[in-house]
């Protein structure tokens, strides 16, 4: 699109300055009925990346679809802005916003796919709206289907293909119009493991062939550690963390994180129906994570021969985070109260992340 002003920020400590595709400054929405005002956002700000892979997770309810769908304006924040790649959505006319949202692709948990068109006329549908010739767009259309890994399926209907066949045509299609910017509203949440893995790694591909940023709004935290460099936890319509992936995995500070990732809750869980959690007794409990550093040493094992102490583990559990191995483990200490210090000092030392576990997370 020409004419677009890009905004840069000057990245403190590398010498060099950093654009954001989506920046999102104080949003607000409010949705008003006749018996009552709903506050579905409260004053969101977040910052997303050229070329970044960012998660936005949340429970049902929590404001995430709403804010997704503020990303494009399909829904008109109450207050606050949206920005792409500098732009400011709610200056643009009709016409101006509507060419915006052509390189903004969206994906769905439904698929959303035409019944009664083929694979192929699925893909070509956007390209014919905009008025792309019957030629080029079936051209641009196989083209597609083979970056998805569908060729053979262009003459079949949606209702003779997999779940996750119709989730690849649904990223095709949203590729038909050379989108800068993919947004994936829960679209693996329908899918079995095996094949949301699958889709996973045709976005991966994409973000990394394509250049594409792509923002996936999810409730399983296995798809952002998985996937995103990023993520954004909301809760009951507000932004209560953000940040790295690798970061909030290995420090989460808000309590909605510390539920995802030390008990490992879903989000439908937060709300107190938790599954069964072993009962904790000793005074200090600590999470401790290995990075791939550590993970060479029998640091458990040492740190009991060195200190001639019992620990419990009262957890144990590696997951892919980025791509990369992370080991936790939550530790019961001794009561003693420097000895307690000392085996915290020594994992420390050893380039562990350490950190106390309160019965806060519990709750």
């Amino acid at each position: 699109m020409k004419g677009r002003a890009v905004t840069f920020e000057y990245e403190e400590g590398t010498g060099h300055t950093m654009s954001y595709m989506i920046e999102v400054q104080n949003l607000s929405k409010t949705f008003v009925t006749k018996d009552a005002a709903v506050e579905a956002l409260k004053g969101i700000n977040l910052q997303i990346e050229t070329g970044d892979i960012y998660g936005i997770i949340g429970m049902s309810g929590a404001g995430k679809s709403t804010l997704v769908r503020c990303l494009n304006y399909l829904e008109e924040p109450s207050s606050g802005k949206v920005l792409i790649e500098g732009q400011e959505l709610g200056a643009l006319s009709g016409r101006e916003l509507r060419k915006m949202r052509s390189s903004i692709g969206m994906i769905f948990q439904s698929f959303n796919l035409l019944m009664q068109r083929t694979v192929i006329d699925n893909i070509c549908f956007p390209l014919q709206i905009q008025g792309v010739g019957k030629k080029e767009a079936r051209e641009k259309a196989r083209r597609l289907l083979a970056t998805v890994g569908l060729s053979e399926k262009e003459k079949s209907y949606p209702a003779q293909l997999s779940g996750g066949q119709k989730q690849r045509v649904a990223i095709a299609r949203a590729l038909a119009c050379d989108p800068k910017i993919l947004l994936c509203d829960e679209a693996t949440s329908a899918l079995d493991p095996q094949t949301t893995a699958s889709i996973l790694e045709l976005l991966r591909k994409i973000n990394r062939e394509m250049g594409i940023t792509i923002v996936i709004i999810t409730h399983q935290m296995s798809v952002v550690q998985e996937i995103c460099s990023h993520v954004a936890i909301v809760e009951n319509g507000e932004l209560v963390e953000n940040g790295s992936v690798e970061e909030i995995f290995t420090r989460p500070r808000s309590r909605a994180a510390r539920q995802l990732i030390i008990e490992g809750k879903e989000p439908g869980e937060w709300s107190g129906a938790s599954r069964q959690q072993p009962e904790l007794h000793e005074t200090k409990r600590i999470r401790i994570v290995f990075t791939s550093n550590s993970s060479f040493e029998p640091v458990i094992a040492n740190m009991i021969l060195q200190f001639g102490v019992p620990v419990n583990i009262l957890k144990a559990d590696t997951k892919d985070v980025g791509g990369t191995a992370r080991g936790e483990m939550i530790l019961g200490l001794p009561e003693e109260r420097e000895t307690q210090e000392n085996i915290i000092g020594y994992l420390r030392e050893r380039g562990l992340a350490v950190e106390e576990v309160t019965a806060d997370v519990e709750q």
